[in-house]
């Protein structure tokens, strides 16, 4: 009986050491395959890097090229073909950078740097650059941002800046009518000693069905494809910038509704690097002012009105520019008046304006709209659209010390 045991211990005992020897052999070629994994993800890398870099050098030379075309004398058969080869270059070199991108993030190799900047100006520089293609497509641009955000902070601008372009591209490509909105506020911490930043983009677009919300952040994934491909695109940009908000401990959302628009909201996270304020007045600095705001446009409307009463005016707003308006102006004493260039007949507004010669007016105008000539000279000052919260302050501060 004890020979059997003993026979039974020793049969197991080779049972074990084979499976041992198998696993190890196993082992062994899943080591060897990591191995041939990573090497290939690296050659890859490499590849699409010295690919960029090559593709990069000529495609830098075409677009430089192209803008020094659009400076000389073109006939417009001319320039339709320098805008098509403007926007081709920019696509490509946009497909060039997105493909460096998701490399590095495949290798693991994306890193985060941590540099003093301004979220508020990054932000408002961006909507500014990519503003007039909405303004070119008869679409609304807002900028919407809070004061209570200190004016430098701690993280990764060019990253920061990297995912606002793809959100904010997106909206005005897929934007045709009504407007677009890009707030930057503050929410509670969720960090101790740090900022939380929300930044939304809310669009009047085409919107997104909730089956292509499942799929939106896939690699390579176009949502709006048709047999005729005018939208375009790779499908990385927004992949790319989910990768990015998550590699800054941040979260993405979107929220969509087929036909009626869309949302798409940041939650990033910054160390605070100044308590400088972005906005450096008293919050009751225009106390009592009295404004009158002419403007159709609601979004446009609420957010100048907002702004306006948070520094303490007082602000009473028309949607049109009649005989009512011109009697509310003449009888009422209103310290200053903004215009919205779009309620403005040119020829009329020339000979109205004698009516209230004494009136301080400011014009709002979409940026890149030429005003000049006998027409600019009937306004005090020219406010550009988007509005910038700074340069709304700074124009009325020095309309109020130009009349001490």
């Amino acid at each position: 009986m004890k020979n059997l045991d003993q026979d039974q211990l020793i049969e197991r005992q080779k049972e074990l050491e084979m499976e041992l020897q198998l696993l190890r052999l196993q082992l062994d070629d899943c080591q060897e395959s990591r191995t041939h994994i990573e090497k290939v993800s690296e050659d890859k890398s490499n590849f699409i890097a010295i690919l960029s870099h090559e593709v990069r050098t000529p495609m830098n030379g075409i677009l430089s090229m192209v803008e020094l075309l659009q400076r000389t004398r073109l006939d417009e058969e001319q320039n339709s073909y320098v805008d098509i080869l403007q926007t081709s270059s920019n696509s490509l070199m946009s497909l060039v950078n997105n493909l460096l991108d998701m490399s590095k993030m495949e290798a693991g190799k994306m890193k985060l740097n941590k540099d003093p900047f301004d979220v508020i100006n990054t932000v408002e520089d961006l909507t500014y650059a990519l503003a007039p293609r909405a303004f070119e497509k008869g679409v609304g641009i807002h900028l919407n941002v809070h004061s209570d955000i200190p004016l430098f902070v701690m993280g990764d601008a060019l990253k920061v800046r990297q995912i606002i372009m793809n959100l904010l591209q997106n909206a005005i490509k897929f934007t045709h009518k009504g407007n677009i909105k890009v707030s930057v506020f503050l929410l509670p911490p969720k960090f101790e000693n740090r900022l939380t930043v929300k930044i939304a983009i809310e669009d009047t677009g085409i919107g997104i069905s909730e089956e292509q919300l499942e799929h939106i952040f896939e690699v390579y994934s176009q949502l709006h494809l048709d047999k005729d491909n005018i939208y375009g695109g790779t499908g990385l940009g927004l992949s790319i910038s989910k990768h990015l908000v998550e590699l800054m401990d941040g979260e993405i959302q979107v929220k969509s509704m087929h036909g009626v628009g869309t949302e798409v909201s940041l939650t990033l996270h910054f160390e605070q690097y100044t308590d400088l304020p972005s906005i450096p007045f008293q919050t009751d600095i225009l106390q009592g002012l009295r404004i009158l705001l002419l403007d159709s446009n609601v979004e446009s409307v609420n957010i100048i009105s907002d702004m306006l009463t948070e520094w303490g005016a007082q602000v009473t707003t028309t949607s049109s520019m009649n005989e009512r308006f011109f009697d509310e102006l003449y009888h009422h004493a209103y310290d200053l008046t903004l215009i919205d260039l779009e309620m403005i007949d040119h020829e009329q507004w020339l000979k109205d304006r004698l009516k209230i010669q004494q009136q301080s007016i400011f014009l709002l105008a979409p940026l890149g709209q030429k005003v000049e000539g006998e027409f600019r000279d009937t306004f005090d000052t020219v406010i550009t659209k988007p509005i910038r919260k700074i340069h709304m302050l700074n124009s009325i501060l020095a309309l109020q010390h130009s009349q001490r």
